[in-house]
């Protein structure tokens, strides 16, 4: 897999060649690695099987959060469950497809949020409120992993770097 033109592949090049002009060294992320793959694609795949987890959860509960809101949370457990599914069985790069869950999830928790939240001060109970905020550190934890993925600081399989955890 090559980069596009103008960028640089950190996987094929030294990153001490990437400084930029009037620096003296790399960004500090070019330095930092962490090359377990699988590790890495059970952590993005545990991840968004608890969003789409909480996701349910909150639908199931009898806290109306907006309008439509249980149709939503819904669709949000079918991409999440799809995501998963897809990335469980596959070996395809699937990693932009699951920025889909955690955008939807971080929309409908910040409408809901201007809504009426199942949060304990507004009457939901302790557990719906604590799987709705989980639904939006998961979402936040999937696109830091992304972010990760794609800067180079990780590595998710199938691809390795030429090595194996």
């Amino acid at each position: 897999m090559s980069a596009a033109p103008g960028t640089v592949d950190i996987n094929t090049q030294d990153v001490k060649l990437h400084i930029p002009p009037g620096r003296k060294r790399a960004p500090f992320f070019r330095y930092v690695r962490f090359n377990l793959p699988r590790l890495t694609k059970a952590a993005i795949l545990a991840i968004a099987s608890l969003l789409g987890v909480c996701a349910g959860y909150v639908a199931l509960g009898d806290h109306e959060i907006f309008p439509g809101g249980d149709q939503l949370l819904w669709g949000l457990v079918a991409l999440a469950a799809l995501f998963v599914l897809i990335g469980a069985v596959t070996k395809f790069r699937i990693w932009d497809f699951g920025l889909l869950p955690a955008f939807a999830a971080l929309l409908i928790w910040g409408v809901g949020v201007f809504q009426n939240a199942p949060f304990v001060w507004n009457g939901a109970g302790l557990y719906e409120a604590a799987a709705w905020n989980t639904m939006m550190v998961c979402a936040i934890a999937y696109l830091v992993i992304h972010w990760a993925l794609n800067y180079g600081v990780l590595v998710a399989y199938p691809d390795d770097q030429g090595f194996t955890d």
